[in-house]
């Protein structure tokens, strides 16, 4: 990269000749993520395609992959879809819709998969009959009709059970077919319930349920009970004899809400637990034995429609009015992750076996497709048992290391998130971690004095370099030619090793208290130290003499970051702000000034056109460092430490003060 000073600070010579495109961009930008942070997802789009593409950033990129995160789309219906289901062995979707017509797709692709016509009013709660040959669902007009998938033919009707919407559902065996509806009575809606024996075609079982419409049935795994709810509130549990016959409702208590019509009711995989979505927006867990509730899951802002257990029951899955696709931990109630893609109500979620995926319906008639891992959070969410001070990627961006309170340096892989191993090299807090060039090797340093030479193919030590009683080890680096190691020394020092042979080159002086950051240059000229008495300055890699020494600062410098050109240098630390500097001249070219506590983390992006901070007022914040202009503002629930841009730029990792290392994505590949 061969920026000058000069045109690298020309105040965005583009954008002057078309200001209001860059005052539109920051405007459209900070609308999207408002927009987000509300779910409102519709919105978050909108904002983002008038967002000026010249001007689009790596923010850009990071909320247009929040409002983008499922994997696929398909226009299914050309009227809200109203139900949705999954076969048994993964291989197809069924859907129904306003549109009176019932569609199968192929699990995997989205590709159409056959139609299925016979309804003369709107179709409802599509159910795959266990062994795959067959297909039910209900209409509006008042049948439930069975479909035979291997040639989309109706095999059997069952007529003139009620009107408007109700559901079907199957044993899991597939030998008893059960459905809702409704009928108006002078004294109002009554709901009701019927039960077959599909294989000798007999109505085994009908009865009156409830004063409001029932939407929405499901059997246990075990085929001995079934859930009915209804828009009333009640929810019955119906034990099922070994003849087929319900025995005597267990009822749950009406639940307490603003507007309790039940929606959605599904049993955990275990059968011991009842999910239920309700239009008051809340999900709910019951107890299946005896009906009492264990926990409400609160988030969704309004009505949530459908809701799945996973295959292994380690999570749920809820979909809502408000456009959102949200998991949640059973076990805890916490909100696992929240999904943005649908720009209108979502009406249905299904999980398709042995795919690792989920697939939502909307009132649009789309379908979405999601990647079921996304309920593992440990991708973008690692965890140590302690806080988190050090962090650092390979070269090639498929590792990362991490260095912890309590001396425990980890290694991950970073595209799974998985911990490849993790050693307790220090004998107090871990502070910093940095890798050679090939990723072979790495160094750590910690509270301890040790500066320490790691084998990363399993953490093992190799040899160390220096113990010192009274300094620690906050700024280490190498640099990216690979000859050269910086660690902080005895307060105020620091000294340059030779990385092959552990050989001292040069000891840095110049500061007050201990140095707290450094960084080298991209081309290994240069390195950049920070003092936590406020002082900063540039030094030859070679001769170890002082190419420039900043003015010094009211309060510590804790962090540094060169830009791509080596020519611009960013310092932060105490003073809650962030200094520009122009090398080797050592002039002010601009303070950035917007977080209101110290500022820990510095980091450009590798093309140099963002920066970003971290800092204690809980938030990681992106800049445009050539106007000055803050682009983003990320929230934390707490202090953040450090940021670190993966090399290609897509990913940035933040460190906040919990024991976690967050990642954040901005890829390049995503389109609104």
């Amino acid at each position: 990269m061969k920026h000058t000073v000069l045109i690298f600070f020309s105040l965005l010579a583009t954008a002057s000749a078309q200001p209001k495109d860059w005052i539109l961009y920051r405007a459209a930008v900070a609308a999207a993520s408002g927009s987000l942070r509300l779910h409102e997802t519709a919105e978050a789009k909108r904002w983002l395609t008038e967002a000026p593409a010249a001007h689009r950033g790596w923010e850009w990129r990071y909320l247009n992959a929040l409002a983008n995160q499922s994997l696929m789309e398909r226009k299914a219906h050309d009227a809200p879809i109203t139900g949705l289901a999954a076969s048994s062995d993964g291989r197809l979707i069924a859907t129904t819709s306003g549109d009176k017509l019932v569609k199968l797709w192929d699990a995997r692709t989205g590709a159409p998969s056959g139609t299925l016509s016979g309804h003369t009013a709107s179709t409802w709660s599509p159910a795959f009959r266990p062994g795959g040959k067959h297909l039910a669902s209900m209409g509006s007009d008042g049948a439930v009709r069975i479909w035979s998938l291997a040639d989309t033919s109706q095999v059997r009707v069952y007529e003139k059970l009620g009107n408007g919407m109700g559901a079907v559902a199957w044993s899991p065996d597939g030998s008893l077919l059960a459905a809702s509806t409704w009928t108006p009575e002078p004294s109002g809606v009554k709901g009701w319930l019927h039960l077959w024996d599909f294989e000798k075609d007999v109505l085994l079982w009908k009865t009156e349920y409830g004063v409001k419409p029932v939407v929405t049935l499901s059997f246990h795994p075990s085929g001995k009970q079934f859930a009915a709810a209804t828009w009333d509130g009640w929810i019955g549990i119906f034990g099922v004899d070994a003849n087929g016959k319900p025995s005597a409702e267990h009822k749950f208590e009406l639940l307490k809400g603003t507007y309790p019509a039940i929606q959605s009711v599904a049993y955990s995989t275990d059968g011991k637990t009842i999910a239920v979505g309700a239009k008051d927006n809340m999900v709910r867990l019951f107890d299946s034995r005896d009906a009492k509730l264990i926990r409400e899951f609160a988030g969704h802002a309004r009505w949530a429609n459908s809701v799945a257990f996973s295959p292994q029951g380690t999570w749920l899955a809820s979909a809502s009015s408000d456009e959102t696709l949200r998991l949640w931990d059973p076990a805890t109630g916490d909100e696992m992750q929240v999904l943005h893609g649908h720009t209108a109500s979502v009406t249905a979620v299904a999980i398709t076996a042995n795919s690792g995926r989920l697939v939502t319906a909307a009132a649009d008639g789309t379908l979405r497709w999601w990647d079921a891992a996304r309920a593992d959070a440990s991708r973008d969410l690692w965890k140590h048992p302690s806080d988190v001070y050090g962090f650092d990627f390979t070269a090639d961006g498929r590792r990362a290391a991490t260095a912890s309170w309590g001396g425990t340096v980890k290694l991950w892989d970073v595209a799974t998130g998985r911990e490849l191993w993790h050693q307790p090299l220090h004998k107090q807090s871990a502070n910093a971690v940095a890798f050679s060039p090939d990723g072979r090797r790495m160094v750590s340093g910690g509270n301890d004095g040790r500066l320490l030479l790691v084998d990363t193919a399993d953490g093992k030590i190799l040899a160390t370099w220096e113990g010192i009683k009274d300094g620690r080890a906050a700024g280490i680096a190498w640099s990216r030619d690979g000859r050269t190691v910086f660690c902080p020394s005895s307060r105020p020092s620091g000294k340059l090793w030779n990385a092959e042979s552990g050989r001292l080159l040069h000891t840095f002086t110049g500061g007050k208290g201990e140095i707290y950051s450094a960084r080298f240059s991209n081309d290994s000229r240069w390195l950049a130290l920070g003092w936590t008495g406020g002082e900063a300055a540039v030094f030859d890699r070679e001769t170890g003499a002082a190419i420039v020494t900043l003015p010094p600062q009211s309060s510590g410098i804790y962090a540094v970051s060169f830009h791509p050109s080596g020519r611009v240098l960013a310092t932060a630390g105490g003073n809650r702000t962030i200094s520009i500097w122009a090398l080797p001249s050592g002039g002010l070219l601009r303070k950035l000034e917007a977080h209101t506590e110290l500022i820990y983390g510095l980091d450009f992006t590798p093309d140099g056109s963002r920066l970003a901070s971290a800092s204690t007022d809980q938030t990681v914040r992106i800049w445009a460092p050539e106007s000055g202009d803050q682009m983003l503002a990320i929230p934390y629930p707490v202090q953040v430490y450090a940021v670190r841009f993966s090399p290609d730029g897509s990913r940035l990792a933040t460190v906040p003060m919990n024991g976690t290392i967050r990642l954040l994505d901005a890829p390049q590949n995503i389109a609104p």
